[in-house]
């Protein structure tokens, strides 16, 4: 059995759907309720370690994608406390239980997403994942501490973790405005919001990570193949940062400032909508 935490989300109804079109017995839970999926389904609040263990007593491995979304959802504090506390207690209990593998929602806002849209410069493009996370603020830093406890568990017991580092999702209805205007240092847009992720590749994505040949834990970024705007990326990257930024691959035309290289190579994901090829 597959636990989808984050069930009555979008991201979460579309994984739940996935698994069950391909005939696997999926839990579904989530805080809010959800009386209109295609699974069986709990309502509970997994910041509660005993009903994490309850609700995951069954399973083989879980999707974990529930948490408070994004940095702008709830106060700071109820933000973090909720994130840190429910995948905590999630991946605790899988470690203790002996599931075979944990997918964990992390976020590319871990990598530098800033209310200031001059904050974050980065160490080298394209953002990879061997680029440090530097979050600014406290929900990009609750995915980091959510990698982190994905990474102990990993290396203290036999449960595998991946982590998904998806940027914004935009619906195909949010896709149909772009191109977006193009930053400037006068009216910057923080560097992770240039990527742009849409729902279906995002779930798919999920579902991949299930059962992906890894060892421990491994993280992936996932995005599209272009960015928001029309604008040549890299002629972008000049004008927003100067000689500030190294760049270590060739990001030709309107290319995404992330590189989803290593989830193509490891998970065999590969992106099937982009808005600037009108696949979206």
């Amino acid at each position: 059995m597959i636990v989808v935490t984050g069930a009555a989300g979008r991201l979460g109804r579309m994984v739940v759907q996935l698994l069950v079109d391909q005939g696997r017995e999926v839990l579904a839970t989530d805080r809010l309720a959800a009386d209109d999926l295609p699974a069986e389904f709990v309502r509970c609040d997994l910041a509660e370690a005993s009903t994490a263990a309850r609700i995951l007593r069954d399973a083989e491995s879980v999707v974990h994608m529930g948490a408070i979304p994004g940095p702008l959802s709830e106060e700071p504090s109820i933000i973090f406390d909720n994130n840190v506390a429910s995948t905590f207690n999630v991946m605790m209990c899988a470690a203790e239980l002996g599931l075979r593998r944990v997918v964990f929602s992390s976020s590319a806002f871990g990598m530098g997403w800033a209310h200031d849209g001059n904050a974050f410069v980065p160490l080298y493009l394209p953002l990879d994942e061997e680029h440090p996370m530097m979050p600014f603020e406290p929900y990009g830093l609750s995915k980091q501490v959510g990698e982190d406890i994905g990474r102990m568990i990993a290396r203290s017991s036999d449960t595998t973790v991946v982590s998904l580092r998806f940027t914004n999702v935009a619906t195909p209805e949010v896709q149909a405005e772009f191109p977006w205007q193009a930053p400037t240092p006068e009216n910057p847009l923080t560097l992770v919001m240039w990527a742009y992720a849409d729902a279906r590749d995002v779930a798919e994505a999920h579902v991949l990570g299930l059962d992906a040949e890894i060892e421990e834990y491994e993280a992936f970024m996932i995005a599209q193949p272009s960015s928001r705007f029309r604008e040549p990326t890299i002629d972008l990257v000049r004008n927003n940062f100067g000689d500030r930024v190294e760049i270590r691959e060739r990001m030709g035309g309107t290319a995404s400032v992330i590189s989803t290289e290593k989830a193509q190579r490891l998970l065999g994901w590969r992106p099937r909508y982009d808005w600037a090829d009108g696949r979206s």
